[in-house]
């Protein structure tokens, strides 16, 4: 072997082993802690991923679908309706915004969007207040807005406002 694929073999050695080995024990010493033993053999790598990190199929219009809703509104009330369309011209970034705001997470569980269950109601404040999330109850108050420039901006506002329960 050269001198340099020894180099190499150190290098990356260093890099992926040594170098992290000190946080990577705590880690594993605390995720055993909290998920170990005989239930780590029942699962797969990619469905013990899914279960500690969530779904990545965001399936947006199964979260409307199962949406449900108080008050005045129904699926087919204006505000409602502005509301979908303008959450659906979000990019990704902002639609995960979105549910970080309502739900105090920006991942999806295991089963998918449907078992999220988000609740819109409606609300007696006028159109210059701003949407509440409950993140208890993945419940939005959602003010009756007069037009989607409206929608948009006051609810762009909350979710660029918003500071959440997050550690990270």
């Amino acid at each position: 072997m050269g001198f340099r694929q020894e180099f190499v073999d150190a290098y990356v050695n260093y890099v992926f082993q040594i170098s992290v080995h000190e946080w990577y024990t705590a880690f594993s010493s605390g995720f055993l802690k909290v998920c170990g033993g005989k239930v780590l053999e029942l699962f797969q790598p990619s469905e013990l991923r899914a279960m500690m990190v969530g779904n990545s199929n965001y399936n947006w219009e199964e979260l409307e679908e199962t949406a449900i809703y108080k008050g005045d509104y129904s699926a087919t009330h204006p505000t409602v309706k502005l509301f979908w369309e303008t959450f659906h011209e979000f990019p990704l970034e902002k639609k995960k915004k979105f549910l970080l705001f309502l739900t105090g997470s920006d991942r999806i569980p295991i089963y998918g969007m449907a078992s999220l269950q988000i609740v819109i109601q409606s609300t007696a404040s006028g159109e210059e207040y701003l949407p509440v999330a409950h993140t208890c109850y993945n419940l939005l108050d959602l003010p009756k807005y007069s037009s989607k420039e409206i929608l948009s901006a006051r609810l762009t506002q909350a979710l660029d406002n918003y500071e959440g329960f997050s550690l990270a």
